[in-house]
Order: C-alpha cells, then sequence, then structure tokens
C-alpha cells in the first residue's frame, strides 16, 4: 500500500496517561508503605514492583505507537488482535464490513468493558472468513496526535465507512480534512484561560462523548466542541438523552 499523504492517526494516548499517573501513584505508594513499615521493605519492594512492572508492560506493548490505527487516502493500517499483535494493512477497495462491539470483562472485583472494531476484507475466501480484531480502547476513546480531536469506537467505525465508500482520492483528502479539526492542546487551554470563571460553561458533546468548555459570553451557536467542532452541546448528556425522546 502507497504510504505518505493526509491521514489521520488515532491513538491510545488517555490511556498512556492513565498508566503513567498509574505509575507515579505506585512509586508513591510504595515511598509512603515503605516509611510506615521500614521493617517490611523486601515484601513491599516486591509486591510494588510486580504492580509496577505489569504498568509498565502494558504502556510499551498494548498502548504503544505500534497500536495506533492510521487512516489514509490509500486505506487502513493497524495491529491486529487480542493478545498477539500483527500488523496488517487493507486498502479501502478491499475493505468490507466493520463493526464496533461493546465487550465485558468480568473479574472478582466486578464488571469492566471495552471496545474493538471487527473488520472484514472483501470476498469469501477461507482466509479472510474470519474478522480482524482491533482492540480499540476501554472508555476513553482514541485522539489524534498534538489535537484535542477525540474518537469513539462508534464515531470511528463511521469514519471508516465514509473513506471505504468514497469514489476518489479527492474525496477521501477532504472527508479527513473534515474530520480531523481538533484544536490544539495548547490553544484551548489558553482559550479556556482567557474565559472569566463565572462564563466558563461545561458542555457536553455528544458527537465526541467528551465534557468541554465553552464560552458564556458568546451564542450558542459559536460555542463549538474544541474536539470536533460541533455546535450541537448539552449541559449534560441527560439533556441529551431527552432530545432524542422528543424527537422519536
Amino acid at each position: 500500500m502507497q504510504r505518505g499523504g493526509v491521514e489521520i492517526i488515532l491513538e491510545r494516548r488517555t490511556g498512556r496517561k492513565v498508566l503513567g499517573c498509574a505509575a507515579i501513584g505506585i512509586v508513591v505508594g510504595f515511598l509512603v508503605c515503605l516509611a510506615i513499615e521500614p521493617g517490611e521493605a523486601l515484601p513491599l519492594f516486591v509486591f510494588f514492583g510486580i504492580l509496577l512492572g505489569l504498568v509498565l508492560l502494558s504502556m510499551r506493548f498494548d498502548f504503544s505507537k505500534k497500536r495506533n490505527i492510521i487512516l489514509s487516502t490509500h486505506g487502513i493500517r493497524f495491529s491486529e488482535g487480542r493478545n498477539i499483535y500483527k500488523p496488517m494493512e487493507i486498502p479501502w477497495n478491499a475493505l468490507g464490513e466493520v463493526k464496533h462491539l461493546k465487550k465485558v470483562s468480568k473479574s472478582e472485583h466486578g464488571e469492566s468493558f471495552y471496545y474493538i472494531l471487527e473488520l472484514m476484507r472483501t470476498g469469501s475466501s477461507r482466509e479472510h472468513a474470519k474478522p480482524f480484531i482491533i482492540h480499540y480502547c476501554n472508555n476513553l476513546g482514541r485522539q489524534v496526535p498534538n489535537s484535542t480531536a477525540n474518537f469513539t469506537a462508534k464515531r470511528a467505525v463511521e469514519l471508516i465507512e465514509k473513506l471505504r465508500d468514497a469514489n476518489s482520492e479527492e474525496e477521501r483528502i477532504q472527508i479527513l480534512k473534515d474530520n480531523n479539526r481538533g484544536k490544539l492542546p495548547e490553544e484551548v487551554k489558553a482559550r479556556v484561560r482567557n474565559i472569566p470563571w463565572k462564563q466558563r460553561l461545561v458542555r457536553y458533546c455528544p458527537v465526541c462523548e467528551l465534557i468541554v468548555v465553552v464560552d458564556g459570553r458568546k451564542e450558542k451557536t459559536e460555542q463549538r466542541c474544541h474536539s470536533c467542532g460541533s455546535n450541537e452541546t448539552y449541559k449534560d448528556q441527560s439533556e441529551y438523552l431527552q432530545t432524542l425522546d422528543k424527537k422519536a
């Protein structure tokens, strides 16, 4: 597949940051416990060392750049698999059905869930009878590097389908540009700092499933999500769901 050109990269940046904070918390927790129980240094070192090792291994393996999804004018590149990952490339003209599925993981601590993408190649040969699996995210979505753009599994599938169904490279270039409207993080922080406290309105964006801060001094049509650029924002998710009930 040809490389380069216009593209959108979807990375698990938020999850990586959460794990980074967890690593710092483990180190701090070890030091605190060591100060309280200095005589238990070895057991504490082993326990916290195992926790830290698991976090660092996950950051290196499951949250590395090799796990990014790259959408270009030519096709989609990703790492396929649940536990053992294999780099894959599928041109748009060879991509068939795409799904996003919510999976539930049960443990002694309760239930947690995560999202996967299932991609099928066109054709019905035995080699491609099973879908390609992408472990997309937990409940954090994926982000575009150097951008505040956030893509839920649903939004990612919608974008993939648009690119798959486009009729030309020029059309795909426009689709990629239209869906990469996230502001620079530094720009968003600077804008929020310039909004007086009383005018910082917290709003919910149903497209990105994000909580964003908008300027209350502006008209609602100008209060846009910094991730996707939509001005269809609501006070909270409940207000958005109520609008769906009214439409139904």
